[in-house]
């Protein structure tokens, strides 16, 4: 072979390379690309609800995260399974792959396989509430999981989002503040903080060019918690844009709770099974 031949077959192989090292990383989009423009409310709004997952069901695969509570930190993964508005099942285990528990939350219920110390509770959802230090109802727990709008106010789910809420353009992103953000803003200002218990301010930060949520503060005056909820490396799964990495953060006076999830590979509406067997030697604990 000619060196001239030689070298058109040198590079050929590394064009080949190249493309399928390209193809089988996964590339994020990039946020903050596309300037937010002025829209209404209800367009904002209907946006953000038209570009959220449509789907029956959501299996993580594989996970990997890491845990911390005031300053004890823990690694571990798993897989979650989600039947939309019914069940939440996580199976959890060690970074060694040790079977550490299994969870299968409900609406109304949270069961809990502890396979390490052989034991087996069941409680009602303010149980998992209470251990996350965070005010929410199964549907947020949902909503957390799956990128999905929610709101805080139990006093106001019955109220139109769109009422409840003010939508802005701060930083070239659009926003939705609670609506009662002024009040709050002068009540500050004012040092008037005994009166602020009744209120909670949440905001919502939306990427122009996916038009999904990228960033979710929550502050609970009564509880003097903050919530901060991130969304980074959107990516593509089945044809579906989806964070591939959450990370949480709640911070009280008391408390500091942090938790960041890496998933690994995520499926949709698949026919799934929620295999929760208590073996006949657990013991039943009462939390």
């Amino acid at each position: 072979m000619s060196n001239r031949k030689y070298s058109k077959t040198v590079v050929r192989a590394l064009i080949v390379i190249i493309a399928l090292f390209q193809f089988s990383c996964k590339s994020f989009y990039e946020l903050g690309v596309e300037k937010a423009k002025p829209i209404s409310d209800n367009r904002l709004y209907n946006g953000l609800i038209d570009s959220s997952l449509n789907y029956k069901s959501i299996y993580v695969k594989r996970f990997s995260a890491s845990f911390s509570v005031d300053g004890i930190s823990k690694s571990f993964k798993g897989s979650i399974k989600i039947e939309k508005d019914s069940i939440i099942w996580i199976d959890i285990t060690a970074s060694v792959g040790i079977p550490v528990a299994r969870l299968l939350i409900t609406p109304d219920s949270v069961k809990m396989i502890d396979r390490l110390k052989k034991t087996y509770f069941i409680d009602d959802f303010g149980f998992f509430s209470d251990k996350l230090n965070m005010d929410l109802d199964f549907y947020s727990f949902q909503s957390i999981l799956t990128n999905s709008i929610f709101r805080v106010d139990n006093e106001e789910k019955e109220k139109a989002f769109i009422r409840s809420f003010d939508g802005k353009i701060i930083d070239n992103k659009y926003v939705f503040i609670s609506d009662k953000a002024r009040k709050i803003d002068r009540k500050l200002k004012k040092d008037k903080l005994e009166k602020l218990n009744r209120f909670n301010y949440q905001r919502v930060d939306i990427d122009p060019s996916l038009m999904r949520i990228t960033d979710i503060l929550v502050k609970e005056f009564d509880a003097a918690r903050d919530i901060t909820i991130k969304y980074r490396d959107f990516t593509v799964f089945e044809n579906r844009k989806f964070p591939q990495r959450l990370a949480f953060e709640v911070k009280d006076p008391k408390h500091l709770l942090s938790c960041n999830i890496k998933f690994n590979k995520v499926t949709f509406s698949e026919d799934l099974r929620f295999s929760f067997t208590i073996p006949d030697k657990y013991d039943q604990i009462y939390p």
